[in-house]
Parts: structure tokens; C-alpha cells; sequence
């Protein structure tokens, strides 16, 4: 069981104060000191959770906010997500970065679909390690509202189906629907 005992600032490497928790999980202490550690922590814990009760967790809106939280904050917990800050934080299409649009007139898009994300979560050893390593696995990468509807109209109307499921051949669904990353924001993350 996880227990907060203990949160105190310290003097980072830049010189300025961070907070710091120190957790109790499963008899060993943990320093966490990102929002994507306390988020996968908070995963792992609801992960211990009964079936029935994950199930019917899953199925609603909080697990998927808790999932897209993963991604729209700095380590810090500064907000990315349609935000200016997120045009140093998010990689970019090669169309969305030529473009000159603001992150808030773009779409952000991740290269696995949550809901897979999700079923790669509850189908795990549900182990805080295995946690972190799904939750990093994935990204938001910022795309434009053409490349948007590229990737989640029905073949139908153009578009690859792809909102909820992976590439027919398995890789990125970004690359097989020919939307490639802008090579000016490779290095960016969280």
C-alpha cells in the first residue's frame, strides 16, 4: 500500500526549491519527484484494485483524464496541453511545425491509442516499473486538423479509421498514414 509520510522542499541542481515526496510502497521508500511519477504511481496503485472494481473504473471518464494527464504536464506540473509552453515540450508534424500555429490550434494526437494504453495496463504485471515503462512508451505529438482527420475518419470518407487502434502493420499509426515529425522537435519531451 502506498503512504505519504513525508514532503519537504529541497534545493534542486538549478538552484530553486522543489517539493519532494517520499512514499512508502510495498515496504520500500520512493523518491518521486516528477507529475508523470506521481501519476504512474497513482496508476499502480488503482491497478491493485479488484478486476470488478477496475473494470467499472476504467470504463468512465477518470482513468482516461488520469492517462491524458500523464502528458499534458511538465515534470513540474506545468500545463502543456494547447498551451505555449507545450511548442518546446511536444514533437511536431512536419506540417503542424511549418505552419506557425500555436499549440491551442493544433491537435494533440498520441501515437498509441489510449484505450490501448489502457488494456497494455490492466493486461501487465500492473508493477509501478511496468507502469512507467507503458506510460514513457507513448507520447502526444501535435498535429494539424487535416493530418487529425487523416488519422480518424473512416476509409470511407478518406481517412485511415485509425482513432482507436493501431496500424494494419503494426508501427506508429502517424507514420503509416504518412504524417512524419518534424526533425526541429525530435529532442523535445516532457
Amino acid at each position: 500500500m502506498m503512504d505519504f509520510f513525508k514532503c519537504h522542499a529541497r534545493l534542486n541542481k538549478s538552484r530553486s526549491y522543489e517539493w519532494v515526496h517520499f512514499l512508502r510502497l510495498e515496504s520500500k521508500v520512493e523518491i518521486v519527484a516528477t507529475h508523470q511519477q506521481h501519476i504512474a504511481l497513482v496508476i499502480t496503485q488503482i491497478l491493485t484494485l479488484p478486476d470488478d472494481t477496475l473494470t467499472a473504473f476504467s470504463r468512465g471518464n477518470p482513468f482516461d483524464k488520469l492517462l491524458r494527464s500523464y502528458d499534458e504536464f511538465t515534470a513540474d506540473g506545468k500545463g502543456l496541453y494547447r498551451k505555449k509552453l507545450g511548442s518546446s515540450h511536444y514533437k511536431y508534424s512536419k506540417s503542424a511545425y511549418s505552419s506557425g500555429l500555436y499549440p491551442k490550434m493544433l491537435f494533440g494526437e498520441h501515437r498509441i491509442p489510449l484505450s490501448l494504453i489502457s488494456r497494455q495496463l490492466m493486461n501487465s504485471d500492473r508493477k509501478l516499473s511496468t507502469v512507467e515503462f507503458i506510460l514513457c512508451s507513448n507520447e502526444v505529438v501535435l498535429i494539424t486538423k487535416e493530418e487529425d482527420r487523416k488519422i480518424n475518419a473512416s476509409e470511407a470518407n478518406g481517412g485511415f479509421a485509425l482513432k482507436s487502434k493501431m496500424a494494419p502493420n503494426g508501427g506508429c499509426r502517424l507514420a503509416y498514414c504518412g504524417i512524419e515529425i518534424a526533425p526541429e522537435t525530435l529532442f523535445n519531451h516532457l
